[in-house]
C-alpha cells in the first residue's frame, strides 16, 4: 500500500496545480465575458478619436487617451515612448468632380502626405503611363495644369474571392504541416532581384517627383486596388524634405475606368477637385503609448503585448488595427481588475508607425533589447530600412534582452483565435497547446510552425525574441476591409473580440507565471556561404523566369493577342 502513497501524493499536488491555473482561467473568463470593456474601448478609439494616421492630430489624441486610460486602471510606468518619424499629415475634406462632358460626382480620397489644391482646382484628364526615365521624355512640355491618370488599367474582372469566412477544420489542418521549404522567418521571403526592383521603382519615384513639379502638374488620380466600390489608400514618403509635390487622390476602380473609356473614345474629360490637407511639422517624433503591471519578483522578467494604434486616413481604422489595440487593453484590464501579482512585469505597448513599416516596435526593440549594423555604405544608409541589401550582421544585444520572455501581438482584423503561429519555435508548441487547454470550447488552439508577416511581432522575431501573431478567422478582413474606406465599427464582431480578450489574458498570465520564460529559437545569424551561393541560384533562376515572362508579353503584342 505504501508504495502508492508517492505517486499519489505527486498526483495530488499535480492536481492542486492544475487547479490554481484553471481557477484562474474562470476568473478571467467571468471577468472577460460578463464585465467586457473592450467595444467600449474601441468605440472610443472610432467614434470618437476616428483614424488615426502617424503623427497626425488624432494619433496624437489616441495617445494620450490610451495612456491616461490604461492608468486609470491601475496600470504603472506608463508614459510615451518617442521615436523619430518625420511630418505629419492630415485633410478635412475631399471633392472630386466630373464638369466635362457631363457633371458627376466621383468617390476619391486623398493619398496621405501630399498637399491639398488651395482651393478648387479644374483640369483636362490625360492618361499617364511612365515607369521609367526615358518614358518622361515624351510627356515633358504637355502636362501643365493636367490632371493625370496615373497608368493605363485593365478592366474590372469578374470577383473570385469568398467576402466573408471563417477557418475550416481542414484550414486549420493545413496550418499545422510545416513546409521545410518555406523560411523560418519573414525575412527570408524577399530575394535580392525583388529587392533590385523596389529600388528600381523608389529611384524612379525621386525622379518622376521631380518631373511632375516641373511640369507643373494640376494633380494626380490613382486607381484604388479594390473594386466593387471601394477606396483602399495609402501614402506618400512622410519623410521631411520628400514630400509629394502635387495633389493626389484614390478613386473608385470603376471611375477610373469611367475616364479610361472617355480617354480611349477621344473625348477630354475635365475633372475639378478640392482637397482641404495639410502637413504637421510641429514635431517630428511619434510615439508608442507604454504601460504595465509591475512583477513581484526582485528583478522581474517582462511579459509584453501589444497591436498597432496606428491607422490610415481612409476610415475609423475599427478593424486595423483599433480591435488590437482594444483587446490588448482588455486583457491588461482584466489582469489588474482581478488584481493578479504577476511573477513577470506584463507591458502592454500600442506602437505607432507600423503602417509605414514597423517604426514604432522597431524602434522600441532597438532602444531596449538589440541592434543591428547600419549599412557602412553611405547611400544606402540614406534608403528605406526594406532596399538595404541585407539586415546587419551580427545583431548586438542590449542588458534588457535576456529579460524579456514573450510578446504577443494581435493584428490580423477582428475574427476570433483560432491559434497561435510559432515562427518555427518548435519549442513553444506544447507549451501553447496547455495554455489553450482551458479555452478549448472557444477556440480550437491550433499551433502552427509557420511563420506569419506584415505586423509588430516581426521587429521581436527579427532579433531571435520570441514574438507571436495568433491565428484568426480571415472574416472580411483582407477581400473588402484592409485599408479602405469601410473599416468602421459596423464590420467587428463583438463576441470575437471578448474570446480573443480572454484568450489573451489567459495567455498572459501563464506567461507571467510560468517557472521558466518562454522558450527562444537560436539567435539569428549571417547565412551560410552555402545558403549564399543557393540563393544566388535560385536568384539567377527568378532573372531568367523574368525574362521569359517579359518575352511572352511581347510577343503578345506584336501579334496582337
Amino acid at each position: 500500500m505504501k508504495r502508492f502513497l508517492l505517486p499519489l501524493a505527486c498526483l495530488s499536488a499535480g492536481v492542486a496545480q492544475a487547479g490554481a491555473d484553471l481557477d484562474m482561467a474562470n476568473k478571467i473568463r467571468s471577468e472577460g465575458f460578463y464585465n467586457s470593456h473592450v467595444m467600449h474601448t474601441l468605440e472610443h478609439l472610432t467614434d470618437k478619436i476616428g483614424s488615426r494616421l502617424t503623427n497626425s492630430p488624432q494619433m496624437d489624441q489616441a495617445n494620450r487617451w490610451t495612456l491616461e486610460q490604461l492608468k486609470a486602471w491601475g496600470l504603472e510606468n506608463a508614459y510615451l515612448d518617442p521615436f523619430e518619424f518625420g511630418r505629419g499629415w492630415s485633410h478635412d475634406s475631399a471633392l472630386i468632380n466630373l464638369v466635362s462632358p457631363r457633371d458627376e460626382s466621383l468617390h476619391g480620397i486623398p493619398v496621405a502626405w501630399t498637399p491639398g489644391t488651395q482651393g478648387k482646382v479644374e483640369g483636362e484628364v490625360m492618361l499617364f503611363d511612365a515607369v521609367t526615365e526615358a518614358d518622361l521624355q515624351k510627356y515633358q512640355g504637355k502636362l501643365k495644369g493636367k490632371v493625370l491618370l496615373m497608368g493605363e488599367q485593365p478592366p474590372i474582372g469578374k470577383p473570385k474571392t469568398i467576402i466573408f469566412e471563417r477557418h475550416d477544420s481542414k484550414k486549420l489542418e493545413e496550418l499545422k504541416e510545416f513546409d521545410p521549404s518555406r523560411p523560418a522567418s519573414h525575412e527570408g521571403w524577399m530575394t535580392p532581384i525583388r529587392k533590385d526592383d523596389r529600388l528600381q521603382r523608389y529611384q524612379f519615384g525621386k525622379v518622376l517627383d521631380a518631373f511632375l513639379a516641373k511640369e507643373k502638374v494640376a494633380a494626380v488620380i490613382y486607381r484604388s486596388s479594390r473594386q466593387g466600390g471601394l477606396v483602399r489608400v495609402f501614402g506618400k514618403s512622410h519623410k521631411v524634405g520628400e514630400s509629394f509635390p502635387v495633389p493626389a487622390m484614390i478613386i473608385e476602380q470603376e471611375d477610373y475606368s469611367l475616364l479610361q473609356r472617355m480617354l480611349d473614345r477621344n473625348e477630354t474629360p475635365k475633372l475639378a477637385l478640392d482637397i482641404k490637407a495639410r502637413f504637421h511639422d510641429e514635431h517630428t517624433d511619434a510615439y508608442n503609448t507604454i504601460a504595465e503591471i509591475p512583477g513581484s519578483d526582485s528583478n522581474p522578467e517582462v511579459v509584453m503585448v501589444g497591436g498597432h494604434l496606428d491607422s490610415w486616413h481612409a476610415s475609423d481604422g475599427a478593424v486595423d488595427n483599433g480591435v488590437g489595440v482594444a483587446v490588448a487593453m482588455e486583457a491588461v484590464r482584466i489582469l489588474k481588475a482581478l488584481d493578479v501579482k504577476p511573477k513577470r512585469t506584463i507591458r502592454i505597448a500600442l506602437w505607432s508607425g507600423e503602417e509605414q513599416g514597423l517604426h514604432g516596435s522597431r524602434a522600441y526593440v532597438e532602444e531596449h533589447f538589440a541592434t543591428r549594423p547600419q549599412p557602412q555604405d553611405k547611400a544606402e544608409r540614406a534608403l528605406p530600412r526594406y532596399l538595404w541589401k541585407s539586415p546587419g550582421w551580427p545583431i548586438e544585444t542590449k542588458p534588457d534582452y535576456d529579460k524579456l520572455s514573450v510578446y504577443f501581438n494581435m493584428d490580423n482584423g477582428s475574427g476570433r483565435f483560432r491559434g497561435i503561429y510559432t515562427e518555427g519555435n518548435v519549442a513553444v508548441k506544447p507549451l501553447f497547446s496547455k495554455w489553450f487547454s482551458p479555452y478549448t470550447d472557444l477556440s480550437t488552439g491550433a499551433v502552427s510552425n509557420l511563420s506569419t508577416g506584415g505586423t509588430d511581432h516581426e521587429s521581436f522575431d527579427d532579433v531571435g525574441l520570441p514574438g507571436f501573431q495568433f491565428i484568426q478567422d480571415p472574416l472580411d478582413y483582407s477581400t473588402r476591409l484592409h485599408h479602405t474606406h469601410i473599416d468602421s465599427i459596423d464590420h467587428v464582431i463583438e463576441d470575437d473580440l471578448k474570446q480573443a480578450s480572454v484568450i489573451m489574458a489567459g495567455f498572459l498570465y501563464e506567461a507571467a507565471m510560468a517557472d521558466e520564460r518562454v522558450p527562444r529559437k537560436p539567435i539569428p545569424a549571417a547565412p551560410s556561404q552555402l545558403k549564399q551561393q543557393r540563393l544566388k541560384l535560385e536568384t539567377e533562376k527568378e532573372r531568367r523566369q523574368r525574362e521569359r515572362d517579359a518575352r511572352q508579353v511581347l510577343d503578345t503584342k506584336a501579334y496582337g493577342i
